[in-house]
């Protein structure tokens, strides 16, 4: 599987969760799994000391450990690897590839027979960034493309398609794995806060045929005014700053804030995190909701395998899914808040909704066996 571990090596927790759950899956299924990432020298920085390695491939080498991938690795820095002649000879007779955000890109290294599927995260940022910016998304080579818009193909769905047929595809998360690395969890309270998890600006304002897909900041203006329609403390974690004006406008609304540098630091605070919340808000960028693909986050699932109800925007989620037990949807302030009092009202039957849903739903048997039985 293809990753960015290495480039990644500060407060990017979350994303990691979401690279393991994939890995993790198939591997809690039975396959033999190697992650793979490839660094170019300008992307390291110096060592912290003689002798040592660079941040980020030390980054790599705690990683691989902590997820227990020792021997089922290869970091490739400048094209070389003391792994690589082996992921060579593991790779020749893969059956499957995954490239997360197609960010791996010597698939040169991978055996003739070996299906390279590219993973897309972004639902329609991924296309529009082919077709209105004309980017380089590293498409070329790949047999397959999925992507975790799960209405991709749907109707109402308004993201260029950019030439491919994509397979839309559930977000697997490994309940148990994050359970166990959490530990016990005490009971939550019920004055805990309903949480986010967000960077202010995320990506830039795009046009597509009249319609605007920005980023999570407009999606936050419009939600502003929630703390005042709840009696619950509502709490982002964001890379915003007390001098920023949007920081003291956001305050006076009501809504707390602390810092996503220190709740994404490593994978056990971004855990503890999430598991001190009461549940989701779980808001999501302009752009993945004006495209209507059915995008979910991969935070999201790990609020879920926790037994934290989502409060998901709607981004077309299929109707089939949404509303259910501890997953429910909202387009604005006034029906948000409408789902925090319809879960606070039986909180434990939602939480355990949480969990059936991450059990089930979202399992890796849920999701990556049958997608095997579509593309091997």
């Amino acid at each position: 599987m293809g990753v960015v571990i290495a480039r990644c090596p500060r407060a990017f927790a979350g994303h990691h969760c979401s690279l393991m759950n994939w890995a993790l899956g198939f591997r809690e299924l039975g396959w033999d799994v190697w992650i793979v990432e490839h660094v170019d020298p300008h992307e390291l920085e110096p060592p912290e000391a003689p002798g040592r390695l660079s941040p980020q491939e030390e980054f790599w080498k705690k990683s691989v450990a902590e997820f227990a991938f020792e021997n089922r690795e290869c970091l490739i820095v400048n094209g070389h690897s003391p792994e690589l002649d082996a992921f060579r000879d593991f790779a020749a007779e893969a059956d499957l590839f995954l490239n997360y955000s197609g960010q791996f890109k010597r698939l040169d290294l991978l055996g003739p027979r070996t299906c390279k599927a590219y993973l897309d995260v972004d639902p329609g940022f991924t296309q529009l960034w082919v077709e209105v910016c004309g980017s380089d998304m590293n498409f070329e080579g790949h047999d397959v493309f999925l992507t975790v818009g799960t209405t991709m193909n749907g109707p109402a769905t308004l993201v260029p398609k950019v030439g491919r047929d994509w397979i839309p595809v559930r977000l697997p998360v490994v309940a148990d794995y994050w359970r166990q690395r959490l530990g016990p969890a005490a009971d939550i309270s019920a004055d805990a806060p309903w949480t986010t998890i967000a960077h202010w600006y995320g990506y830039p304002e795009m046009q597509w045929q009249g319609r605007r897909y920005a980023g999570k900041r407009e999606s936050l203006v419009e939600m502003k005014d929630l703390p005042g329609l709840v009696k619950q403390t509502c709490t982002i974690a964001t890379d915003m700053t007390p001098d920023w004006d949007d920081y003291a406008v956001f305050s006076k609304a009501g809504w707390k804030f602390c810092s996503s540098a220190a709740v994404s630091d490593d994978v056990p605070s971004y855990l503890r995190f999430i598991a001190g919340s009461r549940g989701e808000i779980g808001i999501a960028k302009e752009g993945y909701v004006v495209s209507r693909a059915g995008w979910m986050s991969d935070r999201s699932v790990v609020y879920l395998a926790l037994g934290k109800p989502v409060l998901l925007h709607d981004t077309g989620w299929p109707q089939d899914i949404t509303p259910a037990p501890g997953l429910l949807a909202f387009t604005g302030p006034q029906d948000c808040a409408a789902a925090i009092a319809q879960v606070e009202a039986d909180y434990e039957t939602h939480s355990a909704g949480a969990r059936h849903l991450a059990e089930t739903l979202h399992s890796p048997g849920a999701v990556i066996v049958p997608l095997l039985e579509k593309i091997l």
